[in-house]
């Protein structure tokens, strides 16, 4: 079909923006679903990566903006939020307005009211339903991409109760699901009143291959067995112009066999530029390796690296520039990043211990393997040993994957949910079951209302609800359902807010590391200089079990996370926090950040009390002393340029335009520019 032929539905003004995309003619599943759009029925589209479900939901949105509505668009991470913005930005020149939201969690973001189009996370469309964003109500069509992440033990239970508050709330409205393909898609169609289109369809063929002791196989029309190391499997594919994106099981395997690589691609390109953008935000070992491997054409790729970092790889990898890419596992799901052939180092991963992958796991790899409009075939090949070459083919190139199951049935999901539909209005039991019986985890499983009633409880001892006649949220449960936490952190901070005078800077940045809301770090053979210190502090802190606790070695990990915190707020050199703590740049800004929205939670809490937290959250954004947070207030001076403008005595904004001369001998001329304009701007 010619896109042509939709300009009676969406405007040939929009048409000639999809052509400049160069997108001429839709695809078999892409055609096949647009009769539920048209008919404006709710569609689960279940097809593989690369085989257009964005498209048809781009379609669907322009046709309900026509009509009038609003559309909130759902992905499961910020970075394909920020990646579908970008993307969707083309529909402004036909006047659509497209809006984002991923930041401040107790945020309403009053100036989406008036976006057609707001791209968003499934965690932060449920906190602005919490804070009661008013031009939520005005959402007539909610898309949600990777619709399957239903099944993520993370963020599965909020995309589930988000998408049943929704149709609670505005029963017509029109829900459009993007999912990889899953044996129960029918199910989940039914759960959502929706038509649903199957298919195995791709515009570039894909082929499965194996690799077992330098023989490969790969099955298929390009039935294909010779014998091949691996190294030559990589080789091969880059000198006919390919891309090679690699599936490693850890961080260190991703880095030691990039580095290994690079030796390969190093005759087939040269990125001197792009390894001094690497080096430009950290210059630290990790760095440095990843640097060493960009000037050569191949990359590592994994959670440790920082987000400018990871752009600089990812871009380069679809512009040509670099040939290979060894990621981890948090790439698949992560960007769009395809490749001529996939190769799954192992179908092993290591996460405390060692499991086999799950099938939905390695086809989400193996996708994108084959770059549409580059590549007339894509190859995924697993490397497996003898052993597991069998299980290979059987289970993961010719099974299913598994299917999609609700997350929603554990005590802690259902209490953080619990608390905010009371906060919203549900006021009895039989009201709460009616809701959780609306939802995929009551179609799928028996549901009992005593799971709901041990969790009224919980939250009544907590003194966040109160349960006579009606169950009524207290002030401290509404203001920790507007904070998106855990109850358990709101009464952590609560009980120890209620019991503590005073706290020092050490004590409250543990207390932020014991919630349940902190990711903490792992403890190392060789930290026994954590548990040291931990004593030397022990009569400040407001937790500390005994040593024949079970409890205990966790504590010591929230201690060890606590002293990252507090190395950072007091200006540690970072690649210093990085080598003692042995973690990654990466690590150590993400700590930070949800540290920096705990640290927010704590403060909000600790006002009841007439306490004053707001400098430690704003200590942890920027990673400095008290003394210089008037100094990195300021735009394009961070936590070094502040101490060195506040060494050479210039410690405050007027302090800066009058030193003019001295500021451009300590920052550049160049910087001291931006800082200046920066200034005058907020002062006119």
């Amino acid at each position: 079909m010619k896109v042509e032929e939709l300009s009676d539905r969406i405007s040939t003004y929009a048409v000639e923006i999809l052509k400049e995309s160069g997108i001429m003619e839709l695809f078999p599943p892409q055609v096949e679903s647009l009769p539920f759009i048209f008919e404006r029925k709710n569609l689960i589209l279940a097809i593989p990566t690369a085989a257009g479900k964005t498209l048809v939901a781009e379609i669907a949105m322009i046709i309900e903006i026509l009509r009038g509505g609003k559309c909130l668009y759902i992905t499961p991470l910020r970075a394909l939020a920020n990646e579908k913005f970008e993307n969707f930005r083309k529909w402004e020149k036909i006047g659509v307005q497209i809006g984002i939201a991923t930041g401040d969690y107790e945020s309403v973001e009053a100036h989406l009211a008036n976006s057609d189009i707001v791209v968003t996370t499934a965690e932060k469309a449920d906190s602005l339903l919490r804070n009661r964003a008013f031009w939520l109500r005005e959402i007539t069509c909610v898309v949600v991409d990777e619709i399957h992440m239903l099944d993520s033990e993370d963020r599965g239970h909020t995309l589930e109760v988000f998408i049943t508050k929704m149709r609670k709330m505005k029963p017509d409205i029109w829900i459009i699901g993007l999912s990889a393909t899953a044996p129960n898609v029918s199910e989940i169609a039914e759960w959502l009143n929706a038509k649903f289109v199957q298919s195995s369809w791709r515009p570039v063929p894909l082929y499965y291959g194996v690799l077992c002791e330098n023989s490969l196989e790969i099955f298929g029309e390009r039935d294909i067995k010779k014998n091949v190391n691996f190294e030559t499997l990589v080789e091969d594919c880059i000198a006919n112009k390919g891309g090679v994106l690699i599936f490693e099981s850890t961080r260190k395997n991703a880095e030691s066999l990039a580095l290994k690589l690079s030796e390969i691609s190093r005759y087939h390109c040269e990125c001197r530029d792009l390894a001094e953008e690497i080096l430009e935000e950290n210059d630290g070992e990790m760095s440095r390796k990843l640097a060493s491997c960009v000037e050569k054409g191949s990359a590592f790729h994994h959670a440790g690296l920082l987000i400018g970092q990871r752009k600089v790889v990812e871009k380069a990898f679809r512009d040509g520039r670099i040939k290979i890419i060894v990621a981890t596992p948090t790439l698949a799901a992560g960007v769009n990043l395809p490749a001529r052939r996939v190769i799954v180092k192992s179908l092993y991963r290591y996460d405390g211990y060692s499991r086999k992958i799950k099938v939905s796991e390695f086809k989400q790899m193996a996708g994108r393997a084959g770059r549409p409009g580059m590549d007339t075939f894509g190859e995924a090949i697993v490397v497996v040993s003898k052993k597991d070459k069998d299980i290979a083919i059987e289970k993961y190139i010719n099974g299913e994957p598994e299917k999609i199951i609700s997350k929603l049935a554990v005590e802690t999901k259902l209490r953080f949910h619990c608390l905010s539909l009371i906060c919203d209005g549900l006021s009895n039991l039989e009201d709460l079951i009616d809701f959780f019986n609306a939802t995929l985890f009551a179609k799928q499983s028996d549901f009992s209302k005593f799971e709901i009633e041990r969790v009224l409880r919980q939250l009544e001892n907590w003194e966040m609800i109160r349960i006579n006649d009606k169950i009524i949220p207290t002030k401290l449960g509404s203001l920790v359902s507007r904070l998106y936490i855990d109850p358990m952190t709101g009464f952590i901070f609560y009980d120890s807010l209620k019991n503590f005078d005073d706290l020092d800077e050490l004590a409250i940045l543990h207390l932020i590391c014991r919630t349940p809301d902190m990711e903490k770090l792992n403890l190392k053979k060789d930290d026994e200089w954590i548990e040291d210190l931990a004593f030397r502090f022990r009569e400040k802190l407001t937790y500390f079990p005994s040593q024949f606790s079970v409890d205990y070695e966790w504590f010591l990990t929230e201690f060890k996370t606590a002293l990252c915190l507090y190395e950072w707020i007091n200006e540690v050199d970072e690649n210093r926090i990085c080598d003692t703590f042995s973690i990654a740049p990466g690590d150590l800004r993400r700590i930070c950040e949800t540290a920096e929205w705990i640290a927010h939670a704590l403060s909000r809490i600790a006002n009841d009390f007439g306490k004053n937290f707001q400098n430690i959250e704003t200590r942890i954004r920027y990673g400095v002393k008290e003394e210089l947070l008037e100094l990195v207030s300021i735009r394009n001076i961070g936590r070094v340029r502040a101490r060195r403008l506040f060494n050479a005595g210039i410690k405050k904004k007027e302090e800066i335009v009058a030193n003019a001369a001295k500021v451009i001998k300590l920052l550049g001329e160049k910087t001291a520019e931006k800082v200046l304009k920066d200034i005058n701007t907020l002062e006119s």
